[in-house]
């Protein structure tokens, strides 16, 4: 799915991948709080459970917030890929940061 750069304006586009074998749906167990963290996507072309993340907030925010939503959906067998890449350049992609791994 390609969506061009004038659709988001913030800083960051965040992966999230879950590596466990529940398919949960995350967006329906998001809070205020975390949906007005930005745009949240579904990546439904992906293998594992992914979405992706349009904000500004900074990496340990989305680690804090993504392990808070998969405790909250009581899936503690997911282990999640976080990848942030800078925001709004779909088509080609700069990461920021090495993949966090977190169990």
């Amino acid at each position: 799915m390609s969506q061009s750069a004038s659709l988001h304006s913030q800083a960051y586009c965040y992966y999230i991948e879950l590596t466990g074998t529940e398919r949960p749906e995350l967006l329906n167990a998001l809070t205020a709080s975390e949906q007005v963290l930005g745009d949240w996507e579904r990546v439904h072309a992906a293998k594992l459970p992914t979405w992706r993340l349009w904000t500004n907030a900074n990496a340990d925010t989305i680690r804090y917030t993504v392990a808070h939503i998969i405790a909250r959906s009581a899936l503690p067998q997911n282990a999640y890929w976080l990848l942030q890449y800078k925001g709004t350049d779909h088509g080609h992609p700069r990461m920021l940061h090495p993949q966090f791994h977190t169990h």
